[in-house]
């Protein structure tokens, strides 16, 4: 299980990079680390969530895969999840995860908030955040498409 001080550094830091108004977690209830108490928490379990209807985006999904919660489930069943969270219910994605999830995080888009060769733990953190998922390439903008200098001069 995730260290209660680095949960709570983690929602510090994410609060103040964008505020965030509403949150869900998976895995265990984190409202207790939320020391502004200006965040409107929501906790489900995974059964819960899978049959859970989209009604909001939420500002933050948080997903403790390391809690004992998730032991039983397979890696299809997380995939499913993290997909739900990523593509539906919320913005930004916070994912503590043994290291043998490496694999599934990485082939859905998350990016490795804390390298694991630094710790002697069996976690590693991972976040998604669709802002910063793909960078916008130079050649993709109107620059590129259409030359207005040379409109009505020449025949295309």
């Amino acid at each position: 299980m995730a260290e209660q001080n680095v949960i709570a550094s983690m929602l510090d830091d994410l609060f103040k990079e964008q505020p965030i108004q509403t949150a869900l977690c998976i895995g265990q209830n984190l409202s207790q680390y939320d020391h502004n108490q200006s965040i409107q928490w929501h906790y489900f379990n995974v059964t819960g969530f899978l049959s859970l209807p989209f009604t909001q985006r939420y500002d933050l999904g948080f997903i403790l895969l390391d809690s004992p919660e998730f032991s039983h489930i397979s890696n299809t069943e997380k995939s499913q999840l993290l997909v739900k969270l990523r593509d539906l219910m919320a913005k930004r994605i916070v994912v503590v995860s043994h290291l043998q999830d490496e694999k599934l995080l990485r082939s859905l888009g998350f990016t490795q908030l804390i390298d694991k060769t630094r710790y002697s733990n069996n976690f590693a953190l991972w976040q998604f955040n669709i802002l910063t998922y793909k960078h916008v390439p130079d050649w993709f903008n109107s620059k590129f498409w259409a030359n207005p200098d040379n409109w009505n001069k020449f025949r295309w």
